[in-house]
């Protein structure tokens, strides 16, 4: 018997859920973004973290100011965030637990190098200082979080679903997307595990912050002055299947159904 997919909640579940290394749980970064492959069924590829991650996600001047700041203090022309391969997660409970080993973290490196030994009296490891150090001998799985020239080109972020405005098939406004639920059912990364597939969005009528798990699943709405106080903060929230979303842009989300027709996040 074939078990069913595992089903996550990508603001709930992944993002800014702290990554720590399996061996021995040294924290290694945040989720602070999440890169995709885009197209028919788009799929989880990549966890992203750093500034250049967290900055664009965030939007508006905050984000603007941590992106442009960051920039400046790099070397490369075209810097982009930080990326562990999807393939490499182990685990996503509490925290994402990644396999993988010292010599290959370049962002231990990079913060040696650059933060650390700047500091009178500080100095890094030979194998800190030099990037191929001991990665010859490293084994195929070990991790790699690496600073990146520029983003893929046939890539996206899954932060650019969340926040945008929802508008029904024949233009009205229906909502802002403030989730998306991924299915792990999606190509098999490295012949490790499959990957997490974008099945749907969440939206809901009001944006107002995050949302915390009340408002979806078979005990919708409760406790019930917790399900009260969701429901005053963004109205009535439903489901959008990948399939029932007609185009998507930088900006909105036109869906192929009337609101009516989308279900009800009590079956999620």
């Amino acid at each position: 018997m074939t078990e069913p997919a595992r089903v996550l909640h990508a603001r709930l579940h992944l993002l800014d859920r702290q990554v720590v290394r399996e061996s021995d749980d040294r924290l290694l970064c945040k989720v602070d973004d999440l890169e995709m492959r885009p197209g028919d069924r788009p799929y989880v590829t990549a966890i992203l973290s750093g500034p250049l991650a967290l900055g664009p996600r965030l939007g508006g001047l905050p984000g603007w100011l941590m992106t442009e700041t960051d920039r400046l203090f790099r070397r490369e022309e075209r810097p982009g965030p930080y990326r562990i391969e999807m393939s490499l997660v182990t685990e996503i409970g509490s925290a994402v637990r990644v396999a993988g080993h010292r010599q290959d973290l370049a962002l231990e490196r990079w913060l040696t190098r650059n933060v650390v030994g700047r500091i009178p009296g500080a100095a890094g490891t030979e194998e800190q200082d030099d990037p191929e150090s001991g990665a010859r001998d490293a084994p195929e799985k070990a991790l790699r979080v690496r600073e990146r020239g520029e983003d893929r080109p046939d890539a996206m972020r899954l932060g650019g679903l969340l926040g945008r405005t929802v508008r029904g098939p024949s233009g009205e406004a229906a909502g802002d997307t403030v989730d998306v639920r991924l299915v792990q059912d999606g190509p098999l990364l490295a012949g490790v595990h499959h990957a997490f597939r974008a099945a749907g969005l969440l939206i809901a009528r009001r944006r107002a912050g995050r949302l915390f798990g009340y408002e979806r699943g078979p005990g919708l709405w409760g406790p019930s002055l917790l399900g009260a106080l969701v429901r005053r903060m963004h109205g009535e929230i439903r489901y959008a299947e990948w399939d029932q979303i007609e185009s998507l842009d930088d900006e909105e989300v036109r869906l192929g159904v009337p609101w009516e027709r989308l279900r009800s996040t009590a079956d999620l």
